[in-house]
């Protein structure tokens, strides 16, 4: 097997596979990262895939290298896992993907499987990879050539575990796609969930799967702005109308971003010709980190402090809560707004900056809660009152810090969501 692109995605998918046996190339352009990883040295947080990555090197089973020719020529199965971000349109971009079948097409033997994993909008398989692949190798797919929409659906940080246990949807062009498709991927677990469809219906099933958590964390935050409004705490709001009741699976508000799901929306709707909600969805998203920055300022004035010069500290830079990935994170929108107010911003977070906590507290006129970090949940509100300017606002967006203990210690607490 062949995997096309080692990051966040391809490289636990590879490690995976080579610790089910299957011998594994693991292809990348970064010459550096593939020596990284060929030291046993993993280049990002996933848990439980550095010992993997030290075993299967060990045992042979996995190797990285720069040779995309070589590797594929070697495999019987190719699997595409580049980026697909947008591009300055807001459309997708698929310059990495379709020079990924470049680089490929020409290596490719009779009765190679070609699967991509990448999230691609709709219709990507049939108009640009397929006719791309048959191009380049001189085959025919569906009968020397086989190729499969499997897409991805892993959280980052927890995608050793969740490859092993979550259903797979097969794309496939024909029977014999999705019959190849299929054994590849119960190699993960016999007893895989293993859904058939179309290649058209498993890009929607991806896009769908991902808009629908995007709009439902926009309407937890709209809840939290209603609540704001009528000074009442969203959060036990939600609570109370969930508890007990299937059929309100709210999600708690809070700042949503990353490299997924606030691209995906467009991927869907990109051909579109009439209004749609998911474009709401995303501005109002979009809008939660200048409500914070909106917040701490008017926080900060009403204690007769400006922003400007103005130590502030921001607590958490990744998109979401322990990992190290900041890729489109509503923190760096944050960060960027207070750093054109004119604030002397500091940043921690324990898997991306080097400083200290302690540090980022200290003499701190405003903190920005902006990531859940768990270590966040175990911050005594003491020790930040101790280091922190005896006047310091605080914007919390994930309602981790206790709002009765800030009450007892004087604590200028602003919680999204709480009026």
């Amino acid at each position: 097997m062949a995997v096309i692109g080692i990051g966040r995605v391809g490289l636990p998918l590879a490690l995976s596979f080579a610790d089910c046996g299957v011998r594994v190339l693991g292809v990348d352009r970064n010459p550096e990262h593939v020596d990284k990883v060929n030291g046993g040295i993993l280049p990002f947080l996933e848990h439980g895939a550095e010992p993997l990555l030290k075993e299967t090197l060990d045992l042979g089973t996995f190797e990285a290298t720069t040779d995309s020719h070589s590797a594929v020529a070697r495999a019987d199965v190719v699997v595409l896992t580049v980026g697909t971000p947008l591009n300055t349109d807001l459309r997708a971009d698929t310059s990495q993907l379709v020079s990924a079948l470049t680089e490929i097409g020409g290596a490719l033997k009779p009765g190679t499987l070609v699967i991509t994993r990448s999230t691609i909008s709709p219709g990507t398989t049939e108009r640009v990879v397929v006719p791309k692949l048959e191009e380049l190798s001189g085959l025919t797919a569906g009968e020397d050539l086989f190729v499969a929409f499997c897409p991805e659906r892993i959280a980052e940080g927890k995608a050793v575990e969740e490859l092993r246990e979550l259903p797979e949807i097969i794309g496939g062009i024909d029977d014999q796609s999705a019959d190849l498709a299929e054994a590849v991927f119960r190699l993960l677990g016999e007893k895989k969930i293993i859904h058939r469809t179309d290649p058209l219906s498993a890009e929607l099933a991806k896009l769908f799967t991902n808009v629908y958590r995007y709009v439902n964390f926009a309407l937890a935050n709209e809840y939290a702005l209603i609540a704001e409004h009528y000074r009442r705490d969203a959060r036990e709001i939600i609570r109370i109308a969930r508890d007990g009741y299937s059929r309100a699976p709210i999600p708690l508000p809070g700042p949503a971003g990353g490299p997924c799901l606030s691209k995906d929306g467009y991927f869907l709707i990109e051909e579109l010709t009439f209004p749609d909600f998911v474009l709401t969805a995303w501005k109002l998203n979009d809008s939660v980190p200048a409500h914070l920055v909106q917040r701490l300022r008017l926080g900060m004035e009403s204690q007769g402090m400006s922003m400007e010069s103005t130590k502030i500290a921001v607590l958490g830079k990744a998109f979401k809560a322990d990992i190290d990935d900041d890729r489109l994170s509503p923190s760096l929108r944050v960060i960027e707004m207070l750093e054109r107010l004119g604030a002397n911003v500091v940043v921690h977070d324990p898997y991306l900056c080097d400083v200290q906590l302690d540090e980022a507290l200290r003499d701190a006129h405003g903190v920005v809660l902006a990531t859940n970090h768990s270590m966040y949940y175990k911050l005594d509100l003491s020790r930040l009152a101790e280091l922190a300017h005896p006047e310091c606002v605080i914007v919390d967006a994930w309602g981790v810090f206790d709002v009765d203990e800030a009450t007892r210690l004087g604590l200028d607490l602003n919680t999204f969501g709480r009026g």
